[in-house]
């Protein structure tokens, strides 16, 4: 039998989908993009523009750092993949441009308030196109916690390495760890398994059927990948920075890359600030502030603040301009995209 509920199941040709999901199908997708809009111009708001004034950009350096960073999101799509194929799903071949686009569409959606809404968003819109909706809930919060792990993994033995950071506050080391620790508890296959069979409960689902929850392989393939994605990320940063601060050491890259990617994991941790907006400073200014002047290191966390809007804004495009030009071809019509459950 399948891992798949009957909502999962792309719907059946002649048949007509129930008034309520019509009404669903046309403002769910509505309330995402004006909650984005709404968000995005808050975003840009709070930037304080006045301190890019006087930024003498080097922009080969801000050339390579953007082509690192839309190739570390591209890498997301393949580590997407990767999981949704290890929990069963097929069909997957040639719906590369339809599903990156939906992923890159998801992506934009961290700005909104709420760590669900990039999972929901992967949900919805990648079950518009037969996808099972338990293997991309699965998958979207395995992405989630492993992305988050990976990328404190990655900081913690960059950081932790390095003398400079014997003087931060003992208590938020701490709490770095006691992060990454409880990251690591909650992606153990049983435990994993048992969080979502709990919330499935509370919300009054099925359970989980036995072909959708990952294996330890697929667990630890999938934090491999984050820690490449991790180190591919925080390079871009060190780009970044150095576009901005061309004083900065070669030898202090690694701490850059640990400093930017304890920010990222941070501010995803912060599921109440949309794109992790404040918190992602915070920790950016603070760890930065030890290896350049306090004022430098707030002039670079307002740069990579737009740059990184910037930068997702370039992948949604790179995303989108491919589905503008493609022909209808069998592989864009929903029946085609399916898993496993529904190749039988």
């Amino acid at each position: 039998m399948s891992g798949t509920t009957s909502s999962d199941t792309p719907e059946v040709e002649g048949k007509r989908p129930s008034k309520r999901r019509r009404v669903l199908g046309k403002v769910v997708p509505i309330v995402f993009y004006v909650l984005l809009v709404v968000f995005l111009v808050l975003y840009v708001r709070s930037v304080d523009w006045s301190q890019l004034a006087d930024v003498e950009w080097n922009w080969g350096w801000v050339a390579v750092a953007t082509v690192i960073s839309v190739g570390f999101r591209y890498w997301g799509v393949g580590i997407w993949f990767y999981l949704l194929r290890r929990l069963g799903a097929t069909g997957l071949k040639g719906s590369g441009v339809t599903l990156t686009y939906v992923y890159a569409k998801s992506w934009m959606g961290r700005y909104i308030p709420g760590a669900a809404t990039w999972i929901i968003g992967k949900v919805y819109f990648a079950s518009k196109h037969g996808v099972s909706k338990a293997r991309l809930g699965v998958s979207g919060l395995l992405e989630g916690a492993l992305q988050i792990a990976a990328t404190l993994a990655l900081a913690l033995v960059l950081l932790l390495v390095d003398p400079r950071t014997h003087d931060l506050d003992p208590w938020l080391i701490a709490l770095m760890v006691a992060a990454f620790v409880g990251c690591v508890v909650c992606l153990i296959p049983q435990v994993f398994v048992f969080l979502i069979g709990l919330a499935l409960r509370i919300l009054r689902r099925k359970p989980l059927e036995d072909d959708v929850r990952p294996s330890l392989g697929t667990v630890l393939g999938g934090a491999g990948l984050y820690v490449a994605g991790a180190i591919l990320s925080g390079s871009a940063y060190y780009f970044i920075t150095l576009a901005v601060y061309p004083s900065l050491k070669g030898t202090d890259a690694a701490f850059v890359i640990g400093a930017a990617s304890m920010a990222s994991a941070i501010s995803m941790l912060a599921v109440f600030a949309p794109g992790g907006l404040g918190v992602r400073e915070g920790v950016q200014a603070l760890l930065l502030s030890l290896v350049m002047p306090p004022s430098i290191a707030l002039v670079v966390v307002v740069v990579t603040r737009v740059w990184s809007l910037a930068v997702d804004a370039l992948f949604l495009l790179c995303a989108a301009v491919p589905t503008w030009f493609r022909r209808r071809t069998p592989t864009d019509d929903a029946s085609v995209v399916h898993d496993g459950a529904h190749a039988a």
